[in-house]
């Protein structure tokens, strides 16, 4: 198995917290290495992505404006256009509900901590172009998630 070595020379992950500050500076690490690691990979690794923690309004205010969906999820992302991100140098954004996140991870027996790094691999693949909406699709994206998240120890998500 390929582990990754945890040192990286420049940040891609500028990540806004609001009022969600109680994560551990370690979390914030292995989310920046994480991205850092996966733009590496898929060779965009000279751009940054933005990852904003919201609240459950701040979440279906975004689910309702952009996809038409008036209720609260854990992971949006919102590519750059290829002019924006030349100019930006920001691959996207992606918005996590923190509350949504804390209740699911629970729901689902997870560590708390590996279910914000599955989302934040999952956010990342869909800024570069991944998607589920065929399961050839899901397929090819959750063995990407699964490729990621070996390197950091984290189980496959999608084994119950």
């Amino acid at each position: 198995m390929h582990t990754i070595n945890l040192i990286t020379k420049k940040l891609r992950l500028n990540i806004f917290k609001n009022e969600f500050n109680d994560f551990s500076e370690r979390l914030e690490e292995k989310l920046n290495f994480l991205a850092d690691y996966i733009l590496v990979d898929q060779r965009k690794g000279k751009l940054k992505i933005n990852l904003k923690f919201v609240s459950t309004s701040e979440m279906i205010k975004f689910n309702k404006d952009f996809r038409n969906k008036n209720l609260d999820t854990n992971v949006l992302s919102f590519p750059a256009s290829e002019d924006a991100q030349k100019i930006s140098g920001e691959l996207g954004d992606i918005v996590m509900s923190i509350p949504y996140i804390k209740i699911e991870s629970q729901n689902l027996n997870r560590d708390l901590e590996d279910h914000m790094m599955h989302l934040l691999a999952h956010g990342i693949l869909h800024l570069l172009g991944f998607d589920h909406n065929k399961d050839t699709d899901a397929d090819m994206m959750e063995a990407q998630e699964i490729k990621y998240l070996e390197n950091f120890k984290i189980a496959n998500p999608y084994r119950i």
